[in-house]
């Protein structure tokens, strides 16, 4: 008995000294990396912060988009490898009524249904129980020749994870998930044959016992959250306010937002969390390009594309080629070529004036009038816009793992 209470003393101590890393959430999506995820790095991370999002009061719910085979349910596993496995609830699919019936709250839990589809049956519960936090359902009973009713109650707002092989879910199901696009390109397919190629080393189950331990320790507490700061409003004023689905988009990132405080928040607090503008930054690393993707219910790539595009010309004050916006996002010029021309179609860039004079015909880009391929603000234009938040700040970049600077000039 000894023996394992001394074993189960020292993993609650490493946990904690992950959970008071700075690196805390850069070292879980290289864990799932670990544990056989291929590339997906910004996907990792998103899928990490819904799990760790399970505590909040509005937590948030993830839909993973994709070609069969394109590795999915394998990304959606490995992630909640990370969390108590007390803490999922996994389902190959569910009937009309099922989640009315069982007697366990949903709250502070992951729900994995494998399919979209499988779930179809079970959809308008689901829904409620995503915007209200529960549900009452009435239902016929017969004893003998009495009818009468019984209502049935269940409570608790889960993370909902999930996939779909669909470009698009029902309309009312696709603004309650942030719908992620999974990487198809040949860069990546190699990377999965290469790991398949690859000998594997066995799980480490007891590290992933650890990671399961810190997972429990972070946690939102009554008061947190309560007092946002005042920065926060430029941030909302500048966000893409012509469309209504920014409405639920925005408190979706919110609380994205409250579990990246939640990571950096530590374990003995003297005082409430708050969402930090290192907080914002870290955030806008990883949800950016899936935002403006989601706002326009377009792939991820397709926005990272556009947004390349207004990058280089801002720099270069010219058009660009598709050779150059390779170039930056380290793609091949092929997968380039492809988002450029459903941009293209989708109005998002065009091409520049008067190609036909221009050497060897060559077809520059510009990002197309009153297209903005952006849903946040820069962390550099809200420090420059707001002098409270100090002279210089720094932030982990959640995606390498290097602390990034912010100073005012």
């Amino acid at each position: 008995m000894k023996h394992i209470n001394r074993g189960l003393k020292k993993i609650k101590q490493q946990a904690e000294e992950l959970v008071r890393d700075p690196r805390f959430l850069f070292l879980a999506g290289e864990k799932v990396g670990e544990l056989g995820v291929a590339g997906e790095e910004r996907n990792r991370l998103i899928l990490i912060l819904a799990g760790i999002g399970r505590t909040l009061p509005e937590p948030p719910s993830v839909i993973i988009k994709g070609s069969t085979s394109s590795g999915k349910s394998t990304l959606l596993k490995d992630c909640v490898q990370l969390f108590p496995p007390e803490s999922v609830i996994e389902r190959a699919g569910l009937s009309g009524k099922a989640l009315a019936y069982r007697k366990e709250s949903l709250a502070d839990k992951i729900l994995l249904i494998n399919e979209y589809r499988c779930g179809k049956d079970a959809q308008l519960l689901l829904r409620l129980i995503q915007s209200d936090g529960g549900i009452k359902h009435e239902a016929t009973t017969v004893q003998g020749s009495a009818r009468t009713t019984t209502t049935v109650e269940r409570n608790g707002t889960p993370v909902v994870l999930t996939t779909t092989t669909q470009d698009r879910v029902f309309e009312d199901d696709e603004t309650r998930f942030l719908s992620l696009s999974i990487d198809e390109s040949q860069k990546q397919t190699l990377a999965i044959l290469m790991a398949q190629a690859t000998v594997r080393s066995k799980v480490d189950y007891q590290d992933l016992r650890v990671w399961r331990t810190a997972m429990s320790l972070v946690a939102w507490k009554e008061g947190d959250f309560e007092h946002p700061p005042v920065w926060l409003g430029y941030v909302a004023g500048k966000l893409p306010l012509s469309r209504v689905r920014v409405r639920r988009d925005w408190s979706r990132f919110l609380a994205f937002c409250k579990a990246i405080a939640l990571c950096r928040g530590g374990l003995e607090r003297d005082k409430p969390l708050d969402i930090t503008f290192q907080d914002y930054c870290v955030a806008f690393e990883i949800f950016e390009p899936v935002l403006a993707a989601t706002l326009r219910g377009l792939p991820t790539q397709q926005l990272m594309v556009a947004q390349a595009v207004a990058a280089l010309t801002k720099t270069l004050q010219r058009a660009v080629t598709t050779r150059e916006v390779a170039e930056r996002l380290e793609w091949k010029e092929s997968l380039v070529y492809k988002h450029v021309n459903a941009a293209l179609i989708n109005r998002l860039l065009k091409y520049e004036p008067g190609v036909g004079a221009r050497e060897k015909n060559v077809k520059r880009l510009l990002c197309a009038e009153g297209s903005n391929p952006r849903f946040l603000p820069s962390p550099k234009s809200v420090f420059k816009n707001n002098s409270m938040l100090g002279s210089e700040i720094s932030y982990v970049d959640p995606l390498t793992g290097e602390t990034k600077v912010l100073r005012r000039n």
